[in-house]
């Protein structure tokens, strides 16, 4: 297996090859703030690998590199290394926007897309948002997808009620310590904003995805974020489309800062499952 460190039209990935050449490729996009990048290579990106696909985790433009936490967001001692040699304050050259990381898997994807005859997506919570709006612009190159795994993803529906998606997404969250630790982004109201308008058009674009490309829900029952009605209001909203996935085994590990909602002892075998079909 080898490990690689690429830039994709201003998107810094990391990734995770097989010894044999591939045709399978797996693209992860992150939650919020992007922890959980981490938490696949060191869990699941190897075991991939030596599955025969490569592996390509996205990294958030506005990462922090020079602060506590950033080996454990970065997930790379080289490009640490790289970052203090260059004065390099953030991941992607700056601070970003929510809308640079919406569209963070639509770069990558039209930089690989005719290196791979299958191409499996993974959006993890926020990550679900990136993955349906990349593959849903007009100028994605989606030929070669075959898959979309919503994994404790961050899909709903906004009513504007105050049970709705858009409950989960607060200023106040956005302004915790727990975030802007993490990364650099812009206002947390512009970011609210911004996603509120994505949830208002997603499901209407998310219809006009070819059948061929397969969409599996994947819902963590014990899930502090997210609740199972968020996906089955987005399924509706879509045509009923899609399978879901419980995953009624998850818990948390509050003591280690972990939730349920962070999945920390899911199987690769049952993501590979899933991908396999």
């Amino acid at each position: 297996m080898l490990i690689n460190w690429l830039f994709f039209n201003g998107v810094e990935v990391q990734v995770f090859e097989p010894d044999a050449p591939s045709r399978q490729a797996i693209i992860f996009c992150p939650g919020f703030p992007g922890m959980g990048s981490t938490m696949f290579e060191q869990r699941h990106a190897a075991t991939f690998a030596d599955e025969g696909f490569a592996v390509y985790s996205i990294k958030h433009k506005g990462t922090r590199l020079n602060q506590p936490l950033s080996p454990v967001m970065v997930n790379n001692a080289a490009r640490l290394r790289e970052g203090r040699m260059k004065r390099q304050v953030f991941l992607g050259g700056g601070s970003a926007t929510v809308s640079e990381w919406l569209s963070e898997p639509l770069r990558v994807l039209n930089e690989i897309h005719a290196q791979y005859d299958d191409i499996h997506v993974i959006g993890n919570s926020f990550g679900a948002l990136s993955a349906l709006m990349s593959l849903t612009d007009n100028d994605a190159k989606i030929s070669n997808v075959k898959s979309i795994l919503l994994w404790a993803g961050a899909q709903g529906v906004d009513d504007e009620s105050v049970t709705s998606i858009m409950r989960i997404w607060q200023p106040a969250f956005l302004m915790l310590p727990a975030i802007t630790e993490k990364v650099s982004l812009n206002d947390p109201v512009d970011i609210v904003e911004t996603l509120g308008c994505v949830y208002k058009k997603l499901p209407a674009r998310v219809k006009d995805l070819p059948p061929r490309i397969k969409i599996t829900y994947l819902v963590i029952k014990n899930d502090e974020i997210l609740w199972m009605v968020d996906t089955e209001n987005f399924r509706a909203a879509i045509g009923g489309r899609g399978e879901i996935i419980v995953n009624d085994e998850e818990c948390g590990f509050p003591e280690h800062h972990f939730m349920a909602h962070d999945s920390p002892m899911l199987k690769t075998e049952d993501l590979l499952k899933i991908i396999r079909g």
